[in-house]
């Protein structure tokens, strides 16, 4: 559950290989320097020589989460899918791809979700980042999806070397509200872009407003889904 300023709760699931980075929201200082201590610890592990590590990890974080918040980001997470491999882990996968979630509450005149969706594919088409904008039909209404790509170059003593990232937005008006909700997934392994675009599509049909209980099962739940807003 998250505490976010909104007059509407906002719900929606994730796959389980998403690894929720905390943006301390609603906590206390030392609460949020006690959980981004304890990410730093899932992620790098308990080995004492790498304790300098975990504590710039943890810096590195905090300052981020904060400036994230600030803008009205509301959940971050990062994903680290497997691939390959057997279901039962007697084959390894054979490599992990990873992508960065993040979702985020935008203030906006909403006069009528499919009007604001409308202006939004208008607005995005507009801009030079190259991408591809449609129109989408999800359960709590229309929304807009975005793909672009770009590409990242480094001037290193041995040369250039370039990078390539691609970025999946999806932007829903909400139903009765002047506000938008953004999810924003991104990765530079470009080559599982339609993985992501079916991860993403998932999440997509999970997002509920208002008090809306959850209509999954437990059985549903376990089999790739966990809830992380209410």
């Amino acid at each position: 559950m998250v505490a976010h300023d909104t007059t509407a709760a906002i719900r929606f699931q994730v796959q389980q290989e998403f690894h929720e980075t905390p943006l301390g929201i609603g906590v206390e200082e030392e609460v949020l320097d006690e959980q981004m201590r304890q990410f730093s610890r899932d992620h790098w592990g308990d080995r004492e020589e790498w304790e300098p590590l975990r504590r710039m990890f943890a810096g590195m974080h905090t300052a981020n989460a904060q400036q994230l918040a600030s803008s009205g980001a509301i959940y971050q997470a990062m994903g680290i899918f497997p691939l390959g491999g057997t279901a039962d882990g007697s084959e390894p996968p054979e490599r992990v791809s990873r992508c960065t979630l993040l979702v985020s509450v935008r203030e906006m005149d909403n006069p009528d979700p499919t009007v604001s969706a409308a202006g939004i594919v208008e607005a995005l088409s507009r801009t030079n980042d190259g991408g591809d904008t449609e129109l989408v039909s999800l359960p709590m209404g229309p929304a807009v999806l975005n793909i672009a790509g770009s590409r990242a170059v480094w001037n290193l003593a041995d040369g250039e070397q370039e990078r390539f990232l691609v970025r999946i937005e999806l932007w829903l008006p909400f139903p009765a509200e002047n506000r938008l909700l953004l999810f924003c997934l991104s990765t530079s392994d470009v080559e599982d872009l339609f993985m992501y675009q079916a991860v993403l599509a998932d999440i997509a049909d999970t997002i509920t407003f208002g008090d809306t209980e959850h209509a999954e099962t437990d059985a549903e739940a376990e089999a790739g889904l966990k809830s992380d807003f209410g």
